[in-house]
């Protein structure tokens, strides 16, 4: 498991957060050619003008003629709060220490007595998305280095401590 959250593990949006198109935006404004007007907007996170435009024919038609020139902004407007969702995970991720730095400071601190699993779960900052089996993962790696040493303190918890 990555400790960078990729985007087929991210956890999962809102119903119909998924980035809009502009060629599908394009291809639901062809359908007024038939009859059908606004479908475009509904596409692009629209409802309320989306159903002015399909209950008078897109203004008759004039409305929909110029969502022409207006689809790609519609399309990056519907698209702006996605990306700013991205922009702040990637900030969060860029600013956390790296987990294995945050294990061994914690080890660190903890001193002859160790820590716990809970102990780190409680104290360490985890990328967004992550859960404990992230930081399992980690000490188990850690520990595989040998810069982590596992035991156990005297009420027989399993306790992970600096070597």
């Amino acid at each position: 498991m990555t400790l960078h959250p990729s985007p087929s593990n991210r956890p999962a949006l809102a119903a119909g957060a998924e980035r809009r198109s502009v060629a599908v935006s394009y291809l639901l404004w062809c359908l007024s050619l038939v009859g059908v007007c606004g479908l475009q907007r509904f596409y692009n996170r629209r409802p309320i003008s989306g159903t002015i435009w399909l209950l008078t024919f897109g203004f008759c038609y004039l409305g929909q003629l110029l969502d022409l020139l207006l689809i790609p902004s519609l399309v990056q407007q519907a698209n702006q709060s996605l990306l700013l969702q991205d922009a702040l995970r990637a900030a969060e991720i860029t600013s956390l220490p790296p987990l294995e730095r945050q294990l061994l400071q914690l080890a660190r601190r903890s001193g002859r007595r160790g820590f716990t699993i809970n102990d780190a779960l409680l104290e360490i900052q985890l990328p967004l998305g992550a859960d404990s089996e992230v930081v399992y993962a980690e000490i188990e790696r850690l520990l595989h280095r040998q810069l982590l040493d596992v035991g156990n303190d005297e009420r027989g918890r399993v306790v992970y401590l600096e070597p």
